[in-house]
């Protein structure tokens, strides 16, 4: 009779360790809660929960949220795994939730945190077929500078034939230009990324080609020495190993890029890549810098008048800008990381500031090239020295030449006079008088030229008979093409601004 009850306890206490094992095993309940979603949603819009657990079916029946009394929306796991990814749609893939911009979302991801029920509460920010169709400004941008580019590739190759390889270089250049931000689009537009998603991957493509290309352009356009066929090819090595890296998600399945694109597991890649090719781009930078630099300083030996290469300078500008933005969203990133903090969206509208200014570039490479071609006609460089040395008595005999043309014949009042053009009236060769003009006066030709042209202003600025007239008209008037050019030389002439010179000889005067 006593053992009936010890009994009974011990069969009571195994029975609760069987019933707490199968608890403590068994899934918990997790119950899926919207607290908001978006005010332009359907009013008799069905939501559904999709995730690893039904196989991404966007329209699965047994995945209904419930409507509740307080607009909120909820579905409870009777079994839940342990972790699963999942968002929410309206029925389909098209009608899946969004960030606020309307653009996709990485799935939401659910882990287990202890073993009783859960409750996970979100919020729908937006619905993609609702606010990822509209035209942003950004897309109407990008859109409007491909477009352009296009137009300008037919008009540039309208032009005179003068720089007829430089600009065939200059159209491929703008091709890929166009074809980069028509593929930056496509990230934007729900229905093109789902038609061919793989569009993304053409901005991809022009980080390692756009430097080399500007850079054969530049040499082109300049007339410097062309490279051999050799090392032309070793400046598009980078991007050609970047293209066949890439293959493999050029041939990768649709779905499943589009889900890791969504997911973001190609960040990776392209942040290392976007990494290597800003360093490449620099490096190109300053390549160009250096053409330009030295552009500038052989045409001073052969013209008296600069050419214009605002348009050159611009572009420059553009880059550079382009490539600070660039590394900005690098240092972003990295104290993101490091810090824990969700830069998603500083780091996505920086890119897209960086795409905006880029777009610019058509118009700067194709509107001033097509409309200024003329600023190119001039041979690069001045002839190297041929005859050995002149000896005192003929640099003597040179300058005095030379000071008679300039003075007599006032050959410098010509805004376009070259170094060819005054050695025919000195009547010797180009080599020749740029070396009486480097070592006899110590001045480059563009200098030797102005030094005239200031001095015939200053005399006619303190002339009565030029009291009516603007310092402006007087530059021109003695030989400078532009007040930048006028003021430039003034200055390094005379030390001081015309300005300045105004009001201390002329305060009567205007400079406009």
């Amino acid at each position: 009779m006593t053992e009936k009850p010890f009994g009974m306890g011990i069969r009571r206490i195994f029975n609760f360790c069987v019933l707490l094992i199968i608890y403590l095993s068994a899934p918990a309940q997790v119950k899926v809660i919207i607290t908001r979603i978006p005010p332009n949603t359907p009013h008799d819009a069905t939501l559904y929960l999709v995730g690893d657990f039904n196989n991404w079916n966007p329209g699965d029946p047994n995945y209904v949220l419930k409507p509740g009394p307080d607009s909120t929306f909820s579905f409870t796991f009777i079994q839940a795994p342990d972790s699963f990814d999942y968002k929410i749609t309206r029925g389909n893939w098209s009608s899946v939730e969004g960030r606020a911009n309307g653009r996709a979302i990485t799935n939401r991801v659910f882990v287990k945190s202890g073993t009783g029920p859960e409750e996970v509460k979100i919020q729908i920010k937006s619905w993609e077929d609702i606010e990822g169709n509209s035209l942003s400004l950004y897309s109407f941008l990008l859109l409007f500078s491909s477009f352009q580019g296009i137009l300008l590739i037919i008009a540039i190759n309208g032009i005179q034939e003068r720089n007829a390889s430089a600009n065939r270089v200059l159209s491929l250049l703008i091709v890929l230009i166009s074809f980069a931000l028509l593929g930056r689009v496509s990230t934007y537009d729900r229905e093109i990324f789902n038609w061919q998603p793989k569009l993304i991957l053409l901005p991809e493509m022009i980080l390692f080609v756009y430097a080399p290309v500007f850079y054969i352009y530049i040499r082109r356009l300049l007339k410097f020495e062309p490279e051999k066929r050799k090392t032309t090819l070793i400046h598009f090595l980078p991007a050609i190993i970047h293209f066949v890296a890439y293959l493999p998600l050029f041939f990768r399945e649709k779905k499943l890029f589009i889900q890791n694109v969504v997911d973001q597991k190609l960040y990776i890649i392209f942040a290392l890549v976007g990494g290597l090719a800003l360093v490449f781009n620099i490096y190109y930078w300053f390549k160009v810098r250096h053409i330009l630099n030295s552009h500038e300083e052989d045409t001073s030996k052969t013209q008296s008048f600069e050419q214009n290469l605002q348009y050159l300078h611009a572009v420059m500008g553009l880059n550079a800008i382009c490539m600070i933005i660039w590394l900005f969203i690098y240092l972003i990133s990295g104290l993101g990381y490091a810090f824990n903090l969700d830069i998603t969206l500083l780091r996505e509208r920086s890119t897209d500031t960086l795409w905006v200014v880029f777009s610019f570039t058509t118009y700067f490479l194709g509107y001033f090239a097509m409309n200024q071609p003329e600023i190119f006609k001039l041979p690069r460089i001045v002839e190297k020295y041929k005859d050995s040395s002149l000896s005192d008595k003929e640099m003597e005999v040179y300058k005095k030449r030379l000071t008679r043309v300039m003075d007599e014949q006032k050959v410098y009042l010509n805004p376009e006079l070259t170094l060819a053009d005054l050695s025919d009236y000195v009547e010797t060769s180009t080599h020749t008088l740029s070396r009486v003009i480097n070592e006899g006066y110590g001045k480059s030709f563009y200098d030797f030229i102005n030094h005239y042209r200031v001095e015939a202003f200053t005399q006619m600025a303190n002339d009565e008979k030029y009291q009516n007239e603007t310092f402006l008209s007087l530059a021109l008037s003695v030989g400078f093409n532009s007040k930048t050019t006028f003021n430039r030389a003034f200055k390094k002439v005379t030390g001081t601004t015309p300005r300045a010179y105004l009001k201390e000889y002329s305060p009567e005067k205007i400079f406009e």
